[in-house]
């Protein structure tokens, strides 16, 4: 069975006569009325039932109607939707993130003002670290990853775009010293810090370890914790200090002060991780709002 014998049987069946349907599918009618009959034998089915004067569906017709008219509608929308997605008019884009960059100001505005402006284009959205993030784009599993840089080679074909630049701040216990003014990287030298694991993925571990390296000395970790929440709470509980990025501050305990980094170079870009031969066109459109949602 094929699309055109649907169209053939939808048009004599709603018309209910041979001879308007032929004109109607610009055919002549014994070559119509031979479709008919070869799609009831291929069915076993009589889904019309003719005299000389008038034709009539039977009940398995009026069933088949209403099933081959849902199908030709199906088809027609399938259609129109192929040719919006060729012009990112519809379509599906799956997007990672990192936890951090979600407490920015600047992604969810980024996200809210996409979809408003494109609202037949769905965002799939995934938290995941950097490193995981840069393997589901180099393996299709992602579209566009908002990540920080990772200490590791870039696939071949990715394309790795410095967006947003987040200042890193001081998570401190309310007590202590530290929490009444602006600090310096130099003032960490003997602080015990919560980090991000080395391994986890998450570029933030990276930066924390350039700065103390510039300042002349290494961290002294205490505690390591991958969530943001966590390590918040973990200097509530007087654990340590941690360096945080600028968004982390939306998280209030009670007992915990954020100071800003004196440091020019104290910042963390968010990265735009993206395969450069992705065809999308919808994929474009996204990576056109968050440049611009950046420049603000």
């Amino acid at each position: 069975m094929e699309l055109r014998h649907l169209r053939y049987f939808v048009a004599v069946a709603e018309e209910l006569n041979f001879t308007r349907a032929a004109q109607r599918l610009h055919m002549a009618q014994p070559p119509l009325s031979t479709q008919i009959r070869l799609l009831e034998e291929e069915l076993q089915v009589r889904l019309l039932d003719r005299d000389k004067r008038r034709v009539h569906l039977t009940q398995a017709g009026r069933h088949f109607l209403e099933r081959a008219q849902a199908i030709l509608a199906s088809v027609e929308s399938a259609k129109g939707e192929a040719r919006d997605a060729a012009t990112g008019g519809i379509g599906k884009i799956a997007l990672g993130y990192t936890a951090s960059s979600m407490l920015s100001a600047t992604l969810p505005a980024a996200i809210r003002e996409f979809q408003a402006a494109h609202p037949r284009i769905a965002l799939a959205l995934h938290e995941m670290t950097s490193l995981d993030q840069l393997d589901a784009v180099h393996g299709h599993r992602l579209d566009l990853g908002i990540l920080r840089h990772p200490n590791v080679p870039i696939p071949a074909g990715i394309a790795i775009e410095a967006w947003y630049q987040a200042p890193l701040m001081v998570a401190v216990p309310a007590t202590h010293p530290l929490s009444k003014a602006p600090v310096r990287i130099a003032d960490l030298r003997d602080e015990p810090l919560i980090l991000y694991p080395r391994h986890s993925g998450i570029g933030l571990y990276w930066k924390v370890q350039e700065l103390c390296s510039k300042a002349g000395f290494r961290p002294r970790m205490v505690q390591e914790a991958r969530d943001a929440s966590t390590i918040v709470g973990l200097v509530s509980a007087g654990v340590g200090l941690a360096i945080v990025p600028s968004g982390t501050e939306s998280i209030r305990l009670e007992g915990v002060v954020y100071q800003r980094l004196r440091e020019k170079s104290a910042v963390s870009a968010l990265h735009l991780g993206y395969r450069e031969a992705d065809p999308n066109p919808y994929l474009g459109l996204l990576l056109k709002q968050l440049r611009r949602s950046a420049r603000v």
